[in-house]
């Protein structure tokens, strides 16, 4: 693997979990002179409309900065739930058999669908290194999101840059509402939706 722990100024595809988190992380990669595009891959996301309603807001955000994007638009949730071991997605039990899942391992799974992703559309646009806004946020697991992106590197043999952006995140969530956009209410799969639903009670 190539190390990108240090400061050193690189290509780097970003992969945008949503537009208010990418807002700092925008600012500060250009700060540090870092060649970078930004790249949407979430079939996490759950319902369709609050998917719709992150992709236009990052669009709006990436056009605002001038930013160039890697857009995996279509929505499909069974890549999400795939990883899981889970093909059938007609009736509920799918949803029931992911449930069963430990919540820990379900978003550790969760990070290595998307940085995979990221690391392999990396590898094949010539880019040097690889990343995701999701290491904002104080609400995920950023030691794992770390230890993903390496071992992720070390297979593609890319460098996974990592950044504690986690002191920005205030800030960033401030300049998204700056901006108008849409502020989301949970992670984004159904679980911590209704999570979410059951904190509010």
């Amino acid at each position: 693997m190539k190390s990108a722990d240090n400061f050193s100024t690189m290509k780097i595809l970003l992969h945008i979990c949503c537009g208010n988190c990418a807002a700092y992380p925008f600012k500060l990669l250009r700060e540090e002179g870092h060649d970078y595009e930004g790249f949407w891959f979430n079939p996490n996301i759950h319902p369709y409309e609050e998917y719709s309603l992150r992709l236009s807001s990052l669009k709006e955000l990436a056009e605002g900065r001038s930013v160039n994007m890697h857009y995996t638009e279509e929505y499909n949730p069974a890549e999400y739930f795939r990883m899981f071991g889970i093909e059938d997605l007609s009736g509920a039990d799918h949803i029931e058999a992911a449930k069963n899942i430990e919540r820990a391992e379900r978003c550790k799974l969760c990070y290595k669908l998307r940085l995979e992703k990221t690391a392999e559309k990396a590898c094949q646009n010539g880019f040097d290194a690889f990343s995701t806004t999701l290491l904002i946020s104080p609400y995920q697991d950023f030691e794992q999101i770390t230890a993903t992106g390496k071992e992720l590197a070390d297979k593609y043999n890319i460098s996974f840059h990592v950044k504690d952006f986690r002191p920005h995140f205030r800030e960033s969530q401030t300049m998204g509402k700056e901006l108008g956009l849409y502020r989301q209410k949970y992670c984004g799969c159904i679980f911590s939706r209704e999570e979410r639903r059951r904190a509010l009670k």
